[in-house]
């Protein structure tokens, strides 16, 4: 039994250790491409780049999160939609802090800044559900 749990740390840990030694995700490959790109050096492309970021990290958030939710028990599947429906409202309440006044004489370059943060958090939701996930694979 404890050789189990020991694996199963080794392997959460694993999954959710920070990706700087892995190799990068294809979504990060396409951002970083499209930031590259002649288009990805105005704010508007920066902004559009990320927004396509972000789109596909919520695909894949969303498919982490049913591939998760299919391999557990009723009462961990209870607990995960809870904390994922937390991760939602804390998601929304932070983009709607980020949509306040208090950006409006920030300049443009704070779209670029506050759409980054946005492709960082849902890129560490997915990470973490992957994780999870890994136990399992």
């Amino acid at each position: 039994m404890h050789c189990r749990f020991a694996a199963a740390v080794l392997l959460l840990g694993a999954g959710l250790a920070p990706a700087a030694a892995a190799e990068p995700d294809p979504i990060d490959r396409r951002l970083d491409a499209c930031l590259g790109a002649p288009e990805g050096g105005t704010t508007t492309g920066q902004v559009i780049c990320l927004t396509e970021a972000y789109d596909a990290w919520d695909k894949q958030l969303n498919a982490a999160y049913k591939a998760l939710m299919d391999k557990l028990d009723p009462p961990s599947k209870t607990l995960l939609r809870d904390a994922q429906r937390q991760w939602l409202a804390y998601r929304d309440a932070d983009r709607a802090f980020q949509g306040g006044p208090w950006v409006q004489d920030q300049g443009t370059m704070m779209r670029v800044i506050l759409n980054s943060a946005a492709v960082d958090r849902v890129r560490a939701r997915t990470q973490a559900l992957r994780g999870y996930l890994a136990v399992y694979e």
